[in-house]
């Protein structure tokens, strides 16, 4: 048995980050279901319970829009990759990276590790 549990990467931590705004709007949009739920035991929901689901259904739909448009227009920057372990499916020895703002993976195949794949791409 290894180590006790490791501490989130920066990676992980960027990738928390860049989802955080709709982790936020998911909890309100939580909240405003509690409510009305605690409505429902005391009266009935009102008007403005309600148009508070409204609105954070809203926010949800609309934040994940945006995180998906950031995502999509989003383009790794090689000064951004930082070695996360060694590739498990190239046997020269080649590296996986990760981008520190998205914490997508690539694999960096290497010329100078004798990789075939790196002598093409620096072709």
């Amino acid at each position: 048995m290894q180590g006790g549990p490791t501490e989130p990467s920066a990676i992980d931590l960027a990738a928390i980050n860049a989802e955080w705004p709709l982790i936020a709007a998911e909890l309100d949009l939580l909240d405003a279901e509690i409510r009305m739920l605690y409505a429902e035991d005391h009266g009935g929901p009102t008007v403005l319970d309600w148009r508070r689901v409204r609105r954070a259904e809203s926010r949800v739909t609309q934040t994940a829009a945006d995180l998906a448009a950031r995502q999509r227009e989003h383009v790794c920057q090689p000064s951004r990759l930082v070695e996360v372990r060694m590739s498990a499916d190239c046997v020269y020895g080649c590296k996986v990276v990760a981008c520190q703002d998205c914490g997508a993976e690539q694999v960096s195949h290497r010329a100078a590790y004798g990789c075939p794949d790196g002598a093409s791409v620096a072709a």
